[in-house]
């Protein structure tokens, strides 16, 4: 099993919200054998299986009023709580502050948990990715190459 589990949330046909799968396709060819790429489109009951016991990074986008979009907000998943601010769900029934409560009440955690929330700005079906999110992405990728391979 390779040392780190890297999982993409969000639905790619919804503009801002497919930056998750975006940044995972990006990474699946540079990984190789050390990171196992999972795309879940918002199946937190799921995620929780995906993660469990594992180093994981997870890429979603976010829609938060108090940020710019293209903002990224990078977060310890395990020790940080998720600002209110960027709980509100896109495409997903649970949002990953409450898949995290819950993998703690069901012995389901990650033994790692990295979070990448990238403010996104359209989540219009059948959109790309706006041009600052887009920005972002790249970012996102180098740090997470940067986080498996140190």
């Amino acid at each position: 099993m390779p040392d780190w589990t890297i999982i993409s949330l969000g639905n790619r046909f919804r503009g801002d919200d497919s930056v998750g799968p975006y940044v995972l396709n990006c990474l699946r060819s540079c990984v190789g054998s050390r990171a196992e790429c999972i795309e879940n489109g918002g199946d937190m009951a799921q995620l929780l299986e995906q993660w469990r016991h594992r180093q994981v990074c997870v890429v979603d986008a976010v829609q938060d009023d108090t940020r710019s979009s293209g903002d990224i907000v990078c977060l310890d998943g395990l020790a940080t709580s998720m600002p209110q601010s960027l709980c509100t769900t896109s495409s997903h029934g649970l949002n990953l502050s409450e898949a995290v409560e819950l993998g703690r009440l069901t012995d389901a955690l990650p033994r790692r948990l990295t979070i990448y929330a990238i403010c996104g700005e359209n989540f219009s079906m059948g959109c790309g990715l706006t041009p600052t999110v887009q920005a972002a992405a790249y970012t996102v990728e180098q740090r997470i190459l940067q986080l498996i391979q140190g």
